[in-house]
């Protein structure tokens, strides 16, 4: 009998955003839970309770009796040394440096056959800070980055600003990520959401964000832009430069053709598409497939069967300066 996979739980967001408050809270949150941790760094905004005991390979004891240890340069690692002691722990969180792309965090979980017989991503958290997310927006790629991969975003800090001023910046955040759920929240309180246990990985997930995934209303941009020049006429236009872009077509793809593609277009472009979801149809198969893609990998699940309904597939991409006539044309080439 496989072991069950330990679910991972991806902690993200820049620097001074909340991200160690949101371990706190999750900690004192699910006692029931034996979490491994493993943090940016130690040190006085580190988390809770004092490290009672030192293990030889640098994994240390907590009071609460989770386990810890330091996110360092080798993550794999980190990860085999934790694998070691699995026994003691049902959940792992990570959180990553406020100033990292964590796509390469999700790559290693993803590509990575060992590990991922032992651990799956549950879901990926961004903590966004509602006070200086614009500025950091226009100074920091990592920041927008760390928006579009997210599932899950917490738009901390909400008691510091306007209550008109949270709205433009969800409606900011959508634009980037549309289809991640967006909760406002003061001091990473999370009485009332679900971080946990999210499944945001799972086949179900993101065919149901696939499904329900409409591309960002440019009016409604405008009118946002519109509402900051009211409220403040200094402030400046957002210009950032990712979207997410959604085909749907009809009758099914050639899988050969399709994977082919799909793999040296993530390759070649690994720097500028984020993330790609998709519901799938393929020749000669009675299964939807649901493929999922971040940075360079890509995986495929089964999903349900056709049986007499009209077949097509849709697809999602997010990222940097996107195309959409070329991914278009090259898509429509790849049909059966």
């Amino acid at each position: 009998m496989k072991p069950q996979r330990i679910p991972v739980t991806i902690i993200t967001g820049f620097l001074g955003a909340g991200k160690t408050s949101l371990l706190n809270r999750l900690i004192s949150k699910h006692p029931e839970k034996r979490f491994a941790i493993i943090e940016n760094e130690f040190g006085e905004t580190g988390i809770d309770g004092a490290l009672i005991a030192s293990a030889p390979d640098d994994i240390f004891e907590l009071s609460n009796g989770c386990i810890c240890c330091s996110l360092g340069e080798d993550f794999l690692f980190t990860l085999e040394s934790l694998l070691g002691r699995s026994s003691e722990f049902d959940h792992l969180l990570i959180e990553t440096t406020g100033i990292a792309d964590p796509s390469s965090i999700i790559d290693a979980f993803i590509s990575g056959e060992s590990i991922q017989t032992r651990f799956r991503i549950d879901s990926v958290v961004c903590v966004a800070d509602a006070v200086n997310m614009e500025d950091l927006m226009d100074e920091q790629l990592e920041v927008r980055k760390q928006l579009a991969l997210a599932d899950l975003i917490l738009l901390n800090k909400t008691d510091c600003v306007h209550s008109d001023y949270i709205k433009i910046l969800t409606g900011i955040i959508a634009e980037i990520s549309p289809m991640a759920k967006i909760f406002p929240t003061s001091f990473a309180n999370i009485d009332g959401i679900n971080v946990l246990d999210t499944n945001s990985y799972s086949g179900e997930a993101i065919e149901k964000s696939t499904l329900s995934f409409c591309a960002f209303d440019g009016s409604k941009a405008l009118k946002l832009e519109e509402t900051k020049m009211i409220m403040n006429p200094a402030t400046k236009t957002n210009r950032h430069d990712i979207t997410s872009e959604g085909f749907t077509f009809t009758g099914n793809f050639d899988v050969n053709k399709f994977g082919l593609w799909m793999q040296n277009f993530l390759y070649f472009n690994k720097e500028t598409i984020f993330r790609v979801k998709g519901i799938m149809s393929f020749e000669n198969t009675a299964d939807q497939f649901i493929f999922h893609a971040v940075r360079g990998s890509f995986m495929f699940e089964v999903g349900k069967e056709w049986k007499d309904e009209a077949r097509f597939s849709k697809l999602v991409f997010i990222g940097k300066d996107i195309s959409r006539t070329e991914l278009e044309t090259n898509l429509n080439q790849l049909l059966a």
